[in-house]
């Protein structure tokens, strides 16, 4: 691209109208765009630089086509890994949206000198309001930058504008003796400015790290740099007056004042901080802990010895209990020697009478902060002996927070310090609700665990009963009737109180097969289904299924039809178990479908499964019950009220144990179809029949 023709503005030509440049007006053009005082580029919006003037190409110490036809920032102003490129970058990209931007970069010359450049970039439109191209215009500051620096030190230095920063602001000399000591660095660090003007800077410095601080102070004071912003080192040390370390933040800049050289950090007190974030992996690592178990006493335990850990010297738990009288839950300290104090304390009776803390914030929810525990305050909340030990603890500060579940208080959590620096305060506890809300849902979570198995050991029981109690007497009812029913005449039949024998005959075979069902799916439920594996073909489990519910079709009225369309399938599993499969859904089946109409069993085959199915032609299920059919003792409001509702159930638990899936089907008003599947024998017949 040569610069006359960038110069006409050839790249929208044909959007724009107006009379044509001559030659001459070009080359004037050209002559006070190369002569501008400052730097002038024209720039594409995807950042390829179009033109630049010479005076921009005599500070880089290149030509013309050098630099052109490639993104702006690419040029040797930028060195490869300077970070400068990237913020060059977002500011053409922000420029290329329509936005006005101005800024101030650092670049370097064809010298290599780094300098400072008060950058613009305007957005130029086309008439239909696109962003064709970029003017780029810069001016070189960087002498109007340092001596703006030094001003700025300096008026700092005597009108106290550093003297009002939260953050610690001190200079040195090229000695490491300190000439500035902000009101931020008296707060932060304990010493008075008087105190520590012109005492070397080592006092403000962990012994350990004295000597590689002066290290890194010597480099920087030899690098290009000016200065070093916050986060582009590693978080640093700093040492208060009364010798406590803390985590800080700096940046450090230099400037040479009548030939020497003044280094100024600004320094950050980040232990604030970092308390946040170890509280947040803290609560992070609590959550995944108190979530590991569902036993209500591993959850308490795990609750104390999370809080000792992070939060307090001596943990307790309470909660009202069943009689509404407050009691000791668990208890733990952070030092074992105090475990038989523990022990002693877990013991000790709460007086009902005394107004424990623990009380108020079981009954509100509220929790409660007491930054300073006097020995009063220990009399008057915690009866014999208990008032010795805590005396004997050391209790100093103390927090209580509610347990909270459901809306409901089911419980507190009370963090005691006794460290002489540790008092609470507003930050702790918002990280003890945090905790106490964790722990919360994790203790409510076990105890709702804990009713339920107790639930189901008191239904397992009740099963235990029946089958015992119930199963004897009714197997004796059915075989007394049965003989009986044997030598009846058979004109005698269906008359008088013989048709009321085969009635209590009836019914007791239906209570046995009620009984077996609450045994069978008692099994399925606890995975001890005893299978006995044989290979047997669709075919045959279908045909064995026919024959025994043909009669039972004939007596209602309805067709029983098979298709079987790979007879020779074949699978191993237990077949009286299947037959139970195909009984519970051609039971089904045929209950609920009228007389006239029709239940089919089929099967057919993949090269991995045998699909069985069992349609019929009833009034079907309604799209919303579809989910719950295989749920145990559910049965659709219309359905007679035959059985407790645990076929299918039953059902599903063997097709699942023999490693199947099944599944239902059903238009209401046309039917339904009960769908298994099997895994096909490997070593079988080939399910084609070939």
């Amino acid at each position: 691209m040569s610069s006359d023709s960038s110069l006409t503005g050839s790249p929208s030509s044909a959007d724009t109208a107006g009379p044509a440049i001559d030659p001459d007006e070009r080359r004037r053009l050209r002559a006070i765009f190369d002569n501008a005082f400052g730097f002038i580029g024209l720039i594409a919006p995807d950042g390829t630089l179009l033109e630049l003037n010479r005076r921009a190409l005599d500070f880089a110490g290149v030509e013309h086509g050098d630099v052109t036809g490639r993104p702006v920032w690419q040029g040797p102003w930028f060195a490869t890994a300077d970070p400068e490129r990237d913020r060059m970058r977002e500011f053409v990209a922000r420029a290329a949206t329509g936005e006005f931007v101005r800024t101030v970069i650092e670049i370097t010359s064809g010298s290599g000198e780094k300098s400072t450049l008060d950058l613009t970039l305007t957005p130029v439109r086309d008439a239909r309001n696109v962003v064709r191209w970029i003017v780029g215009e810069g001016r070189d500051v960087t002498e109007a930058r340092r001596a703006e620096h030094e001003l700025r030190l300096s008026e700092a230095k005597f009108s106290g504008i550093v003297g009002i920063s939260s953050d610690a602001i001190i200079s040195t000399d090229e000695e490491h003796r300190i000439v500035l000591f902000n009101n931020g660095a008296e707060t932060i660090f304990g010493w008075s400015a008087e105190e520590v003007i012109g005492k070397p800077l080592d006092v403000l410095i962990p012994e350990r790290f004295r000597t590689a601080h002066r290290e890194h102070v010597q480099r920087f004071r030899e690098s290009p740099v000016a200065a070093r912003r916050m986060g582009e080192r590693r978080e640093i040390a700093g040492l208060r007056r009364d010798g406590a370390e803390f985590p800080a933040d700096a940046s450090i800049s230099k400037i040479d004042v009548d030939g020497a050289t003044i280094f100024t950090v600004v320094l950050r007190d980040t232990t604030e901080r970092r308390r946040a974030e170890r509280g947040q992996r803290f609560l992070a690592r609590a959550g995944q802990q108190l979530a590991a178990s569902l036993d209500v006493e591993t959850t308490l335990a795990a609750t104390a010895e999370l809080a000792v850990e992070f939060l307090a010297d001596c943990c307790v738990i309470y909660d009202a209990g069943a009689t509404g009288v407050i009691r000791r839950l668990e208890i733990r300290h952070g030092d074992a020697h105090f475990r038989s104090l523990m022990d002693e304390l877990r013991n000790a009776p709460l007086d009902p009478n005394m107004p424990h803390p623990a009380q108020a914030v079981l009954e509100t929810g509220v929790a409660e902060l007491i930054p300073d525990v006097s020995d009063e305050y220990i009399d008057r909340h915690d009866p014999r002996p208990a008032t010795r030990l805590f005396r004997e603890i050391g209790v100093r500060s103390a927090m209580l927070a509610p347990l909270v579940a459901r809306d409901r208080t089911i419980g507190v959590v009370a963090f005691y310090s006794s460290r002489p620096g540790r008092r609470y305060d507003e930050d702790d506890l918002a990280l003890a609700r945090e905790l106490a809300s964790r722990a919360a849902l994790a203790f409510d979570n076990a105890r709702l665990y804990r009713e339920a198995r107790n639930a189901v050991q008191a239904r397992d029981d009740v099963l235990a009963v029946v089958s015992h109690d119930l199963g004897n007497p009714l197997s004796a009812i059915r075989i007394g009737t049965t003989l009986l029913l044997k030598n009846v005449p058979p004109e005698e039949r269906g008359k008088g109180g013989w048709l009321h024998l085969e009635g209590i005959r009836n019914s007791a075979e239906q209570m046995e097969r009620l009984v077996n069902d609450l045994l069978e799916i008692k099994r399925v439920e606890a995975g001890q289904l005893a299978l006995d594996h044989a290979r047997h073909t669709a075919a045959n489990l279908i045909d064995e299924t026919i024959e025994l519910f043909a009669p039972i079709a004939i007596e209602r009225g309805v067709e029983l039809d098979t298709r079987v369309r790979n007879p020779h399938a074949t699978l191993r599993c237990d077949r009286t178990r299947m037959l139970q499969v195909f009984s519970n859904l051609v039971g089904n089946a045929l209950k609920f479908t009228p007389e006239g109409g029709r239940v089919e069993i089929g099967a057919d085959a993949t090269a991995a499964e045998v699909l069985f199915y069992v349609s019929d032609t009833g009034r079907g299920i309604a799209r919303e019950d579809l989910p719950h059919v295989f749920d145990r003792f559910w049965r659709a409001q219309r359905a007679k009220r035959e059985g407790i509702g645990l076929g299918l159930a039953i059902a599903k638990g063997i097709v699942q144990a023999h490693g199947g899936r099944i599944w239902a089907d059903s238009t209401p008003g046309v039917g339904s179809i009960f769908h298994f599947a099997l895994p096909l024998d490997a070593e079988g017949v080939d399910p084609t029949g070939n």
